[in-house]
């Protein structure tokens, strides 16, 4: 499991994990045992912590094996308990994955691609090296521009902007791009203030992975890696030369594994009630 994977990363930061679930005890233990989960698993058989937390997913009705889930989400909660952080999903089939939590907070994760240019050097990675359908997951792009050099940044302005542009790919869906604040500079010259970004920073790109049949042709190839292409357009001053703009070829390779359908015992399983 991604999450149990994570967890040294994690109490690096002095964070540690636990997750409840409307599953019965015999069947967090079933889960746990399969998959030789360490960190708690907590029951809240009834939900009746769900709807304290106003969590409780209407779409399923009294009846549905489902009845009683929430919606699919993390708290971070501070030593004396107070919520930090939150994060959620609308379906229970997409998921952040913890990795990708942690590449948005500045972590790196190899391997890493190194590519330069004479204006700045560029090295890229994902927030992870495999992952299942569903799961949104980080490209990250971190740059250093050469002293005395700036990239421009999306404003009103003619010059090209620095962003990711990726290829269109019928496997993943485009999530948000996360970019620094930008430096307002003044060219003097001209009598203009645009924003630019310098030194070291990072812009990131949410990528989620299809579900069900949208995915299903990758997962049944003889090799199920998903390659994602695209180019990181740019245009680089210095404090009295423009330059061009320019593009730069960038890539990652994800590989991609199925759910884990497994299921408890059916002796373990909540009944469907009629």
């Amino acid at each position: 499991m991604e999450l149990a994977s994570q967890r040294d990363r994690l109490r690096q930061r002095d964070l540690d994990v636990a997750a409840i679930s409307y599953d019965s005890p015999a069947v967090l233990k079933d889960f746990a045992t399969r998959h030789r989960i360490t960190f708690p698993l907590l029951s809240d058989a009834d939900s009746a912590v769900i709807r304290r937390f106003g969590l409780l997913n209407p779409e399923y009705p009294p009846g549905d094996p489902a009845y009683g889930v929430p919606y699919p989400g993390t708290f971070v909660t501070d030593a004396e308990g107070f919520i930090r952080e939150k994060h959620f999903a609308e379906a229970y089939t997409e998921r952040r994955t913890v990795a990708s939590g942690l590449a948005l907070t500045g972590e790196v994760f190899g391997p890493t691609a190194e590519r330069s240019t004479p204006y700045f050097t560029l090295r890229t990675s994902a927030s992870n090296a495999e992952a299942v359908p569903g799961q949104r997951l980080t490209l990250t792009l971190d740059f250093e521009m050469a002293p005395g050099h700036h990239a421009y940044a999306p404003g009103d302005h003619t010059y090209r902007a620095l962003a990711l542009k990726l290829e269109p790919n019928p496997y993943v869906r485009l999530g948000a791009q996360q970019a620094p604040p930008a430096r307002p500079f003044e060219f003097k010259p001209l009598q203009e203030t645009v924003p630019v970004y310098e030194g070291r920073f990072r812009i990131s790109q949410d990528v989620v992975l299809a579900v069900r049949d949208d995915i299903a042709p990758l997962l049944s190839s003889p090799d199920p890696t998903l390659v994602l292409q695209g180019l990181v357009e740019y245009q680089v001053c210095s404090d009295t030369v423009c330059y061009r703009p320019g593009s730069l070829p960038v890539s990652w390779s994800l590989r991609v594994r199925p759910l884990d359908r497994e299921r408890a015992p059916e002796a373990l399983r909540r009944p469907t009630k009629r």
